[in-house]
Formats: structure tokens, sequence, C-alpha cells
């Protein structure tokens, strides 16, 4: 990134990875929600522990990958950069979900018991119909031109915080504790009622509320780049931050587990404040979350490690190799009689083996490769 190298955002990018890896594992054992590939057996653990990652985990993801952003504007105008990002981002995407996508919804078909090869199916795949009703999706990798996206919109955003005068004004903003916070109440309210009108779709085009949520963590990441005083207070204050994370994580607990949430109270949740309360607290939750992960990754985690150089460049192609390794493995898995426990740490184990030797082996040695996977080409010599 630059001389003063900010290792703990290093750390939680690869962390964030890593909880996505476990997370995917998880969902062929988790109760109640659907996937790809799903165990006969389940359990109610593995779906809480899925419920807690994933309420801050791509938020987390996201504004690391604002702060990152803004590291890249510091150095490339804004044509290099338009440009950077396309390579990494939209290359691999189209690329991937051609080849290594279209095996995840042949495998989950084949579970459903439909009969046809993979020939056959492809053609369905080349139909463009979006899945489930069809079979094309860029499934786990929607992500990735999400993050384009937000990265473009960025640009004017970084543009302005850059002007001297904005400078000035937001520093004496800033040098106050929980100066964010102001922000941050602002940055729930879009989602807080887009939530209940737009399902989440992972289209681009009509996932109106995630936009609203996720958008606003690229922006802090941003932010937090550009004015390092905010990550100062959050880690001065991050043990208040886990104490709001780990009591609202609770409180929403204690109302799903009970039947107390609007959704399950009311057929009629949307015309209800309450609905509106409770999404607004789990927003809240995803915040404290993030600050807390923030906070303590910048006080314990903030250190020069060779392992992390590796991981830093593996953590991307791992991500986009991850999911469609877990659903063909797991689809043979599956239809074992074994227990259900020794599947599941089969899955973690071998899924993980896997995707890092592919890496190691075949894509962190070979340019072509590299280009494929939107990472640096190695240079000669």
């Amino acid at each position: 990134m630059e001389k003063n190298r900010y290792y703990y955002i290093d750390f939680l990018r690869v962390i964030a990875i890593l909880m996505m890896f476990v997370f995917h594992v998880n969902m062929v054992f988790v109760a109640e929600n659907d996937w790809h590939i799903k165990d006969v057996s389940s359990s109610n653990v593995l779906m809480e522990l899925n419920y807690w990652m994933s309420s801050f985990r791509m938020p987390l993801l996201f504004l690391v990958s604002g702060f990152v952003s803004a590291i890249l504007l510091k150095k490339m105008n804004q044509r290099q950069f338009f440009q950077q990002r396309f390579k990494r981002l939209i290359i691999p995407t189209v690329i991937w979900t051609f080849l290594l996508v279209a095996p995840q919804i042949y495998f989950e078909r084949k579970l459903q018991g439909v009969d046809f090869n993979y020939l056959e199916f492809y053609r369905t795949f080349l139909k463009f119909e979006w899945y489930p009703k069809g079979n094309f999706h860029w499934l786990h990798l929607w992500f990735i031109p999400y993050l384009f996206c937000y990265n473009i919109i960025s640009i004017p955003l970084a543009s302005y915080l850059d002007k001297k005068s904005v400078k000035n004004r937001l520093e004496v903003f800033f040098n106050k504790d929980y100066s964010i916070v102001p922000i941050i109440i602002l940055a729930i309210i879009p989602y807080t009622f887009l939530a209940t009108r737009f399902q989440t779709t992972n289209d681009l085009i009509n996932d109106w509320a995630r936009h609203s949520f996720f958008i606003f963590f690229v922006f802090i990441g941003v932010l937090m780049y550009k004015f390092p005083i905010i990550l100062e207070q959050i880690e001065r204050k991050t043990r208040v931050y886990f104490r709001i994370a780990f009591t609202l994580i609770i409180f929403i607990n204690v109302l799903r587990w009970n039947g107390w949430s609007p959704f399950d109270l009311w057929d009629n949740w949307i015309t209800k404040p309450q609905t509106y309360i409770f999404i607004a607290i789990k927003n809240i939750n995803a915040w404290a979350w993030v600050f807390t992960s923030l906070g303590y990754g910048k006080k314990y985690l903030n250190k020069k490690s060779t392992l992390l150089a590796y991981c830093n460049q593996a953590v991307y192609p791992f991500y986009i190799l991850h999911q469609t390794i877990i659903v063909i493995i797991a689809y043979y898995v599956v239809q074992t009689p074994d227990n259900t426990a020794f599947k599941y740490v089969f899955l973690l184990l071998v899924c993980f083996s896997v995707c890092v030797l592919l890496y190691h082996l075949f894509i962190r040695p070979n340019n072509v490769m590299r280009f494929l996977f939107g990472m640096k080409k190695i240079k000669k010599g």
C-alpha cells in the first residue's frame, strides 16, 4: 500500500474472507436457511454462528475495501484507478462466472434430481435466465461488481475530502470522541426504510436496500483513511463498541428465539414502527461489531508478518475459488452415511486445503492465472 502500511487492515481483510469460508461450509448444515447443497441433518448452533457472522462480515469487508480504495486513489489518478479496478474486479467476475459459478448450479440441480450432463446444463446456463428460476447467476461473486460500483462512486467523495477547506472543517469536527456516531446514524436511515420494500436480489440492478446498507461502509472506509483520528478514537473506545455490539446481539437474539421480532408478531409488520426500530438496531449492531473489529485489530494486529504478506495476496483468489470447491466436494459428502460432525470437519479441512493448494501451485507462480484472478504480475528477473 504505502510506507506507513496498515497491517491490521490487511489482517481484517484476511479474517473476513476466512469467516466467509467458514460461513459457506456451515451453510451445508445450518437449519432453516436454504443453500446450494444441504445435508440431511442440520444444526441450530451453526445457524446461530452464521447469523452472528453475517451481521458484520460483509460490512467489514466493504469498509476495508473502501479504506484500500482511498489509498489507491492517493497513488493513482482517477483514470488509472478506474482501469485498475476494472482489471482487478470486473474481468475476474466475467471469467469466473462462466467457469466457476456454473458448476455450482450444475451440482445443485443434480442433487435436486435433475438428470442431465454438464454440456446439457451449460446450454441452459447460457440462456441467461436468472437463478433460481433459471440457471444463470454470479452467486458468491456478487460482491465483486458491487464493490467495483461503490469504488467508482467513491471517487468524487475522495476528491471532495481532499479539498483544503473541507479537510480543515472536518478535522475540527472529528477532533472529538464519538464524532463518527452522527454520521453513522444518518447512514442507517436509508436502509431502515428500504429494507422493508426491496428484497435481496444480488443482481446489482434491483438490490436497492443492500446498496443503501453496504455503500456507507465503503464511504466510511474512505473517510477513515482521510482522517486517521477517527480510527484512533475507535481504538480508544473499542471496549465501549464491544459492549454495545455484545448487548445488541443478545437483545436481537432474545427477540428472534422467542418469536418476538416484528416479522413474527404481526402479519402487517410493514406498518408497525417497531419494525423500523428493529431494523435500525440490527444496523447499529453491524456498525458496532465492525468498529470493535477495527479497534482490536488496530491494537493487536498492526504487525508485519511473512504469513500476512502471503495471505494478503492469496485471499482474493481464495475468495473466488472457495464456494465452488465447497459445493463440489459437499455434493459427494452429503450423500454419504457418515457422522455429521465428521462430514463438517472433513469439509472444513479438505476444502480449505484444496483452495490453498490450487492457489499455491497453479495461480501464485503463473502470471496468466494471476491476471485472471485479479492479481499483480510477478516481475521477472
